[in-house]
């Protein structure tokens, strides 16, 4: 089955984490964002942006700045989509509409406090890295969020810490490891 894919703006990909992802919430920025659409209504989400510093450098050490991170992947339950498979149009997304001579580097992370194995990403041809353990913080509203504001840990009004789940790492090389600088300046970047 044909579907159709094509860049969103980020308030479809919050509004259907908001309705449908474990964490509830979407960032406010990203480099790239795409829905699949069916009656044109968004079915399946996903949202790309740099990964935080120390992630970027744990996965490219020679390259920080090739890193790119799914940070969000959302779908509405099976039964209100066509779409039987969400790894589909993720493949697409990294075989074709993100630039991989500018990012040769894809992280993303699976959160088996959620459920999440990471079968839609080894469906997608990721390789499955570093796993540890991370604490979980939740806001007023249940949301998982981030501890941190400013630098500073613990310094948002109203987040408490909530447990701690495992995640696994995975990533997903357009060239041979420790070769990213190199496959940017070749795709003229640098």
């Amino acid at each position: 089955m044909a579907f159709d894919l094509r860049p969103c703006s980020l308030g479809v990909v919050a509004t259907l984490c908001a309705a449908h992802h474990g964490y509830g919430s979407a960032s406010s920025s990203s480099t790239y964002a795409f829905a699949v659409f069916e009656d044109a209504a968004p079915v399946a989400a996903y949202a790309w942006q740099p990964p935080p510093p120390g992630c970027a450098r744990a996965v490219a050490p020679e390259s920080p700045s090739s890193v790119l991170a799914l940070s969000r992947m959302v779908a509405v339950p099976r039964v209100e989509r066509a779409l039987r498979h969400v790894s589909k149009p993720l493949r697409r997304q990294m075989k074709t509409l993100i630039d991989r001579g500018r990012w040769p580097v894809l992280v993303t992370f699976s959160d088996e406090g959620q459920g999440h194995t990471g079968y839609v990403y080894q469906c997608s041809g990721w390789e499955k890295t570093a796993r540890s353990q991370a604490r979980v913080y939740l806001d007023a509203d249940g949301r998982r969020v981030s501890p941190y504001a400013n630098g500073k840990l613990n310094g948002r009004d109203g987040v408490v810490f909530a447990g701690h789940t495992w995640i696994q790492r995975w990533e997903h090389w357009a060239c041979p490891r420790g070769e990213a600088a190199r496959h940017m300046e070749k795709a003229g970047w640098s």
